[in-house]
This record gives structure tokens, C-alpha cells and sequence, in this order.
């Protein structure tokens, strides 16, 4: 079967630093399939390719073709159909993946191209995929329009929903590593776990691509997705099978049992400025609490910080373990056992043991002993939207989200969407104080 990729928005930012050297490394490994790239600004495909920093012994330049494309115009349309039936010409056993990088007002328009687009090819066997970039619409409103939309042209099977932190190794390990190994399973619930930070700091600002984000948000950005879905990965009950249908199935049963988040501040960095210069009041930082309201967790506190334009780019997990004894001469209560995943620079799993400290009595002191996920396998980890394409062309949805999951993700973060307070404002590469005082209110410490 011959695969081809239809890629709207071809000449953004997504598709230069992520969908490109996907399809460039995929297309190393064997797979076989042909690119047709979307956009307005060029007129060749050599153009294309050298705005886009793709060499000549890159493998997808024999792969790919360009059409200026808008959906405003019908001369657009025309053409593409043509390069599309020229691409598959004397294949009997074609596969159309249509592959949306657009910003959610978009979606209904490129759903009826596409409608129009499909009708019109000819073949022996068409078949097709429709893939979608989160956020999966503005709020749950939204979200169930578009998704009725694209389910106007398409069945839900044939729709792949992309949240790109699922194609993560790190989230798939995390699965493994919590239902394959029983020492973990016994402690990981309410009676040991004293409470969960969730860090999701990034260096960069969002000056460059502003009128996008100003419509986005980090609610949506990075909350209403990445976030809740690595909450659902620490606290799902184990599922029946691997299956994209069970892992779904528990995932849903956590995000029902969180209410909407109502403890929480959000904040922007202050060189935040549109093109004129002035400022923007738009989110670039969230901080808040939620709490999974199931048997195994009820009660742990989860904080939980997110933002750009931070010191350092960090992406991390803490399990803090609860005390239940102190040292056996009683003078003092050791550090609190714990768990550390980091996901970004390195990944990385510790974990965190008291030790007695060297030329001391009895004194403990917290040591980190430390999982390197290259060190141990000595391979690199494949970028995330590597494994992402790659399960599209497998026609694999484990890592994509449910529309149910999308939905009851919507409704949780729908108070920080309808928030109406001044937002803090923060200098750049610092913390703001909202995020300090979220959880030092509470006697805790942020990690890092």
C-alpha cells in the first residue's frame, strides 16, 4: 500500500522543527511513503525545501512535492488534486493521510477540502486518515463542534487526535515501570505517597509565534493536554491489557474524578509585548493544585507549575513518600524518601534513600540513586513525533488520546479558561511568587 501524507500548515513552525525530520527519519528506516506539502508562501518546492533547511542527501527530497495552497481559493483545490492523482498514478492500494498543523479556527475549513479533495481522487482502494494538532478546539464547546465536523468526513477510527507528549518514551515507561515491578506497586497509592509535583518549565518566550499563543494560552497550551495527561499516566488503575482501548478506559476514570480546578494562578513574563509594542494579557504561566478523587489516591495533594520564559528548561515528576518514623536514636526525622523523573534534559528516574553520612554517628543523609534510560540501553530515544508518525502509518492509536479523555480534560481546566483576575507579572527567568505560595501555603517546598 502506498501512504501519503497531505500536510496543511506545512510551512510553520511545528513542521520545520518536528513533522520534517519525522518523515526524514522515518523514511531512513524504510518506511515508504510520499509528502505533499501545503502553504502559501513559496511557489517550487526547491524553495520550500531550502527555507526549510532540507539538504540534497536528505531522503525526503525525492519524497515530497509543494503546492501553494489556500482555502480561500478554488484554483488551490484544483491543483492539488492534480498533484495528488500524478502522485499516485497506476497504484492500486493508495492511503490519504491528511495531517491538519492549523490553529483550531481552522479545522472546519480544512475538513470540507478535504471532503472535496477525497471525492474527487480515483483509484482502486482509497482509504484515509485525518490527524489533528491539540488543543482539540478552545474550550468543550468547541472542541465537540469540531469534532462533529470532522466526523462529517471522516469515522473516529480514521481520526487521530495528537498530543505529541504521548509519543514521549518517558510516558510509555511510566506505565511499565508502575504495573511491572510490585515493589513499586505496594507503595504507590494514599497510604505512602505524602503528595506529587508535576514541573513543566520551558526557557523559551512566545514572542515569535504571539498571535497564535495569544489565542492559546498556557491553559491550553500545555495544561489542558501535556499536563492532565501525565496526571492520568501517575494515577490510572492498572488496565486489563496494553490495548488502546483499556489504557483509554482508566484514563477516563481518572480525569471523571477530578472536579474543575478552582485553587489556581496564572501569570505572564513581562517583555510579553505584541508588534506594537504593547503589552499582551495573555497567560504565559499556570500554577494550581488538583486532587484525583479515586480509592488509591484520594487525598494526595498534586501541585502542579507550568510556563515559559523560565531560568532553565525542566521537565520533571517528585513522588514525596510520607514520614512514618524517625531515626532509631529519635534526635531527628530523616529526609523524606522519594522519586524523581526527569524528562527534560535527561531522562532520568532516582530514587531517593537515606544514607548514613561518612565519618558521622548515625546521621542520615539523602542519596539519589539514579536510572539513565541511555546510559542502560545505550540507544537515543526517538524524538516524540517520530514514534507518533510512525504509529499513524502502523495505524496504532495507543498513543493518542480519546475523544472522551479530550472532553473531560476541557471541563477540569474550564475555570482557569473563564478566569477573569489581573494576571501576575513576572520578570523574566524567574518564578513567579504565585507559584511559590501555591504550595509553600501548605508547608511544602518546590523540588527544583
Amino acid at each position: 500500500m502506498m501512504q501519503v501524507f497531505i500536510q496543511f500548515g506545512a510551512t510553520g513552525d511545528l513542521a520545520e522543527k518536528k513533522l520534517l525530520p519525522a518523515y526524514s527519519e522515518l523514511l531512513r528506516k524504510g518506511y515508504n511513503f510520499h509528502v505533499i506539502a501545503l502553504g502559501r508562501r513559496f511557489s517550487t518546492v526547491e524553495a520550500y525545501l531550502k527555507h526549510m533547511g532540507i539538504t540534497e542527501d536528505n531522503p525526503l527530497t525525492s519524497r515530497i512535492s509543494f503546492v501553494q495552497y489556500s482555502m480561500e481559493e478554488a484554483a488551490s483545490k484544483i491543483e492539488l488534486i492534480r498533484v495528488l492523482q500524478e502522485t499516485i498514478s497506476g497504484m492500486c492500494d493508495v492511503e490519504f493521510i491528511y495531517y491538519i498543523a492549523l490553529q483550531p479556527s481552522l479545522y472546519e475549513s480544512a475538513a470540507y477540502d478535504i471532503r472535496d479533495i477525497h471525492e474527487s481522487l480515483e483509484g482502486c482502494r482509497l482509504t484515509k486518515k485525518i490527524i489533528v494538532e491539540k488543543p482539540f478546539g478552545f474550550d468543550a464547546e468547541s472542541a465537540q463542534k469540531y469534532n462533529s465536523i470532522l466526523l462529517s468526513v471522516c469515522t473516529d477510527e480514521e481520526m487521530y487526535r495528537i498530543d505529541h507528549y504521548l509519543g514521549k518514551e518517558f510516558m510509555q515507561n511510566l506505565l511499565v515501570m508502575r504495573f511491572s515491578n510490585d515493589i513499586i506497586k505496594g507503595i504507590w497509592n494514599k497510604h505512602y505517597i505524602d503528595h506529587i509535583q508535576i514541573i513543566f518549565d520551558e526557557s523559551f518566550g512566545v514572542d515569535q509565534r504571539l498571535g497564535f499563543y495569544e489565542q492559546i494560552g498556557v491553559v491550553r497550551d500545555t495544561i489542558q493536554n501535556h499536563i492532565l495527561q501525565i496526571v492520568t499516566h501517575l494515577t490510572m488503575a492498572e488496565p486489563v491489557e496494553f490495548t488502546p482501548e483499556d489504557i483509554a478506559h482508566e484514563k477516563v476514570k481518572v480525569l471523571r474524578s477530578i472536579k474543575p480546578i478552582s485553587t489556581f494562578h496564572l501569570a505572564r513574563y513581562a517583555s510579553l509585548k505584541d508588534a506594537s509594542g504593547n503589552s499582551v494579557n495573555t497567560p504565559t504561566y499556570g500554577a494550581f493544585t488538583c486532587a484525583v478523587d479515586t480509592f488509591d489516591f484520594s487525598g494526595i495533594p498534586i501541585y502542579i507549575r507550568t510556563g515559559k520564559m523560565q531560568k532553565e528548561a525542566l521537565s520533571m515528576i517528585y513522588i514525596a513518600f510520607k514520614h512514618f518514623s524517625g531515626t532509631a536514636d529519635k534526635k531527628q526525622v530523616p529526609p523524606e524518601n522519594a522519586m524523581i523523573f526527569t524528562l527534560h534534559p535527561e531522562m532520568t528516574m532516582d530514587i531517593q534513600l537515606n544514607m548514613k553520612e561518612p565519618r558521622s554517628t548515625w546521621d542520615p543523609r539523602s542519596v539519589r540513586f539514579t536510572f539513565d534510560h541511555f546510559k542502560t540501553f545505550q540507544v537515543n530515544t526517538p524524538e516524540a513525533y517520530q514514534q507518533i508518525i510512525e504509529k499513524i502509518l502502523l495505524s496504532d492509536k495507543s498513543l493518542f488520546p480519546s475523544m472522551r479523555e479530550i472532553l473531560e480534560a476541557w471541563r477540569i481546566v474550564t475555570p482557569m479558561l473563564e478566569a477573569d483576575k489581573p494576571l501576575e507579572e513576572y520578570p523574566d527567568r524567574s518564578l513567579p511568587a504565585c507559584a511559590v505560595s501555591i504550595i509553600e501555603k501548605d508547608g511544602r517546598h518546590w523540588y527544583a
